[in-house]
């Protein structure tokens, strides 16, 4: 079977990216037998990091328009957008932030032109992306500003999913203040969630998702004693989406939504905000957890640990959330592949 093309972005430079690029390339996780890969960054970093860590990758530096034609695994395209010095190890740097939106918009590029079939990035720094003028909460929004200057159609439903563990979980409202929930969270939304939790998890190879549901107040409510929304919103979302053919678990309490969950009972979990997920993920096993960014036409994936600046520069970064990501975005990638080629 023809293997998909995985461009791998190196991240901030100021954080540990580049040095999980190098372990995770230079590692025994076979992940060149998995995808063919191009490298997306400036080589300066990539040699840095190399000589942190004490392993050099086997890469050959290409044009973009080129990387169809050349049949080595592991390819590089070299930005030169990056200079080291300017973006020291554990500090915010607007530099760095910059060139990782230069990034972004080149790889939405090399997507539209043919040249990949997926992405997977380090980490990115999002003060960093702001310092550098970006006027948006994540990488999520400068993905779909990209590919729709790009005249790419994007889906309604769009977020971004975690991993952990093998239970994947996502929510209905993401970065606002909770203050401020009400605004956001409603029948359709909550839908929309739904959706893309089914659809996310089965490009990853998973049949008939088990999605569980949580509720948004304590104890489900209590009949509507301690909040209503689980019967005026969450209920008729979950009814709607079991007419629509999705398998509908729950719903649960969020207090054990994710005992549940952990236990085998579900596939994916759909909470109504941000840390009502979050905390049980990142206690669960953060170091190892993935963020995949979903209503793309391509699938994008990355480690959800962040930049690192406690101990960049170190080389004692873990690669293995980077390697479950990659893992994630080349099934997601072959699975794309083929449904273009029925399509």
């Amino acid at each position: 079977m023809l293997k998909p093309v995985v461009c791998v972005l190196l991240g901030d430079a100021s954080g540990v990216g580049a040095e999980i690029v190098v372990k995770a390339f230079s590692g025994t996780a076979g992940l060149l037998d998995q995808a063919k890969v191009v490298l997306l960054g400036d080589e300066r970093v990539l040699i840095r990091a190399q000589e942190i860590i004490g392993k050099s990758l086997d890469y050959e530096k290409i044009r973009p328009e080129d990387i169809r034609k050349n049949d080595k695994p592991l390819l590089m395209v070299d930005t030169g957008n990056m200079d080291p010095k300017d973006a020291p190890f554990g500090k915010v740097s607007p530099s760095a932030g910059a060139a990782v939106a230069a990034d972004i918009q080149s790889v939405c590029e090399f997507y539209v032109k043919g040249y990949v079939d997926g992405i997977c990035f380090a980490p990115f720094n999002k003060e960093a992306i702001r310092r550098a003028g970006n006027e948006v909460a994540s990488e999520l929004e400068l993905f779909r500003a990209d590919f729709s200057g790009l005249n790419v159609e994007l889906e309604e439903e769009f977020g971004e999913l975690n991993v952990v563990d093998g239970l994947w979980t996502t929510r209905v409202t993401s970065h606002i203040p909770l203050t401020h929930l009400g605004e956001y969270l409603n029948y359709d939304t909550i839908l929309s969630a739904i959706r893309l939790a089914d659809k996310s998890c089965r490009t990853a190879g998973i049949e008939n998702p088990r999605i569980a549901v949580a509720a948004l107040n304590p104890h489900c409510g209590e009949g509507g004693l301690c909040g209503n929304e689980e019967q005026t919103m969450i209920r008729p979302a979950m009814e709607k989406a079991e007419e629509e053919g999705y398998h509908i678990v729950g719903m649960y309490s969020p207090d054990t939504i994710f005992v549940h969950a952990f236990q085998g009972e579900a596939d994916v979990a759909v909470t109504m905000y941000h840390d009502q997920g979050q905390i049980a993920l990142k206690l669960k096993e953060f170091s190892h957890a993935v963020t995949v960014l979903a209503g793309f036409p391509v699938p994008i994936g990355t480690p959800a640990h962040g930049t690192a600046h406690d101990i960049a520069g170190t080389g004692t970064v873990s690669d293995s959330a980077f390697v479950t990501a990659f893992e994630i975005i080349a099934r997601q990638s072959a699975s794309f592949m083929k449904q273009k080629l029925n399509a």
